[in-house]
């Protein structure tokens, strides 16, 4: 066994540590193309590996074409991994990253089938290592993957005085990783520099597992990435918190670290459980027009919050939480919105006092039911709306003997048979029916789309209910009344007439001896003419001057 193959193997073994703790960890920046890189280099070292134990040349050199898989793969996924942690998304997109396994993959094949054009290799040099002599192949392959190294370094370079201080150990790290076993390769191939006396690049490539490790124990590489970097200015005056679910807080500006439990070293920290913002964290939206509001009592201030989910940028769950104090404006709107209370409070007092005064103007204080004059308001549209077909029944109810109830038990008792009539009368209308003290003891009741048979059966069914129930005062004393029964239009098409008809229908009523209902039209059934030429309406006057004299 070769001197170097443990120190591979071992390699190997922390690379595979290495892909575990990078498949465990949240999804970040860099983290696929990370994760590929791993997985290439432990094809190259077992490759490398293999060729070390072969006794054979052939086999030693199939292996070493081999390893060209990985060879080509691992700087490739390795410099857009470093790209995307530094910001660059653009290089870890699917595109990118499936023309970089083809190149891989086409790298791989030429050296395969290098023995058909030698490409890569031109001859052995050395048949126990094997050392070969290179083709035009082999340094267009290596220069390829020398500039994508270089670039990836230069650009992480350059962002290093925009991240934070926790983000700016995780890309020193990563440049380390880079660069160790870049240089070894360098001095390998440029100056045949040799480890264990063989190409010292996979060895050195322990430099980068190492690197990586650190990075992910200490530096909190894939745990606190550097998140929206490019919007996170210390100039802004909003502070800015980017967080996870857990209320790990993965990125702040300036402004944020005078919130209340923030400070400089907060990055990769977690906030309480009881922190104002930890309530934004699992918001999946917001809902209705205005944002949400957090205060913060011990700053005294007040911030408008903004949540803005970062899963179009790779970190599901994530939100970045962008406050804006509007202590002064909330401060005014308290104010303004206290004065509108009071104000509202002013009107709801008017409303209530004119809705009394408008129940005072249309509705009977003792019975609660309509006035009469608000009967001459809301009447008149039903009658003219009337028809043969669908007739307006105006009855006019009048309890009989009331005066003695008044003189013999007192005007108190009078009042209480009124209410209690009314109530009757009020329980038994549906839909638009309506009920009115018409004066005194008299009721009217209009019932819209009411014919006579209607009319009449509601009143046998009040004359039921104010017979059954009894009044305490009136001991066994039975309550009666009598009932004139109009139907517009056959009675009129004004509300004077169709009162007035059944005003005589109610004079009939009376002196036919009372506790009855009379339809106007049939009021004049069985009375005698004064002469040969009398007509309906000279009954009609007679029957007022009649009732008139009771």
């Amino acid at each position: 066994m070769s001197f170097s193959t443990p120190i591979l193997l071992v390699i190997a073994l922390l690379a595979i540590l290495v892909i575990w703790r990078i498949i465990t960890s949240p999804d970040a920046p860099g983290r696929v193309t990370f994760a590929l890189s791993a997985v290439a280099s432990i094809w190259w070292i077992a490759m490398v590996v293999l060729r070390l134990n072969s006794v054979e040349l052939s086999e030693k050199i199939l292996f070493s074409r081999l390893a060209w898989f990985g060879i080509v793969a691992t700087p490739l996924f390795w410099s857009a991994g470093l790209l995307d942690h530094a910001g660059f998304s653009q290089v870890t997109r699917r595109v990118p990253i499936l023309i970089m396994l083809a190149f891989s993959v086409i790298g791989g094949f030429a050296a395969l089938t290098d023995g058909y054009h030698h490409w890569i290799y031109t001859g052995i040099l050395n048949e126990e290592q094997p050392t070969f002599s290179h083709g035009w192949l082999f340094y267009v392959l290596l220069g390829g993957m020398y500039l994508c190294m270089l670039l990836a370094c230069l650009l992480s370079i350059s962002q290093l005085k925009r991240a934070s201080r926790l983000h700016r150990r995780q890309m020193v790290a990563l440049l380390i990783a880079t660069l160790a076993p870049w240089a070894f390769n360098a001095a390998f191939v440029l100056f045949g520099f040799r480890l264990f006396g063989d190409d010292p690049t996979p060895i050195a490539f322990s430099a980068t597992v190492l690197a990586v490790l650190f990075a992910q124990h200490r530096g909190k590489l894939f745990i606190a990435p550097p998140i929206a970097r490019d919007i996170i200015f210390s100039i802004l005056p909003d502070p800015i918190v980017v967080l996870e679910p857990s209320g790990l807080v993965l990125e702040t500006n300036p402004a944020a670290e005078k919130l209340t439990g923030f400070g400089a070293e907060t990055v990769g920290t977690k906030l309480p459980p009881s922190h104002p913002l930890m309530a934004f964290v699992k918001r999946e939206g917001q809902a209705g027009s205005g944002k949400p509001i957090v205060e913060f009592d011990a700053m005294e201030k007040v911030f408008e919050v903004s949540v803005q989910p970062l899963e179009n940028w790779g970190r599901r769950g994530n939100v970045m939480l962008v406050l804006r104090d509007v202590t002064e404006r909330e401060a005014a709107q308290k104010s303004l919105s206290d004065a509108g209370q009071a104000l509202q409070l002013r009107l709801e007092e008017n409303l209530r006092l004119q809705e009394q005064l408008e129940q005072q103007a249309f509705h009977d204080h003792l019975t609660g039911l309509f006035n009469r004059r608000h009967a001459s308001t809301v009447i008149p549209p039903l009658i003219s709306a009337a028809s043969e077909d669908e007739p307006v029944s105006m009855i006019i109810v009048d309890l009989d003997y009331f005066k003695q109830v008044n003189d013999q038990y007192g005007h108190d008792v009078g009042d209480k048979v009124l209410s209690h009539f009314a109530k009757i009368l009020s329980d038994s209308l549906e839909g638009a029916e309506l009920a009115f003290r018409y004066g005194g003891e008299e009721f009217l009741v209009v019932l819209p789309s009411a014919g006579r048979d209607r009319a009449l059966a509601r009143c046998a069914r009040w004359r039921h209910e104010l017979a059954t129930h009894r009044i305490v005062e009136l001991n066994d004393v039975t309550l009666t009344f009598s009932a004139g029964i109009a139907l517009a239009p056959h009675a009129g098409t004004s509300l004077a007439e169709c009162t007035k008809a059944a005003d005589v229908a109610l004079y009939r009523a009376k002196i036919s001896g009372r506790n009855t209902d009379v339809v106007w039209g049939e009021h004049l059934d069985g009375i005698v003419p004064e002469g040969p030429i009398e007509n309906g309406k000279a009954a009609e006057r007679r029957a007022r001057r009649g009732r008139a004299r009771l």
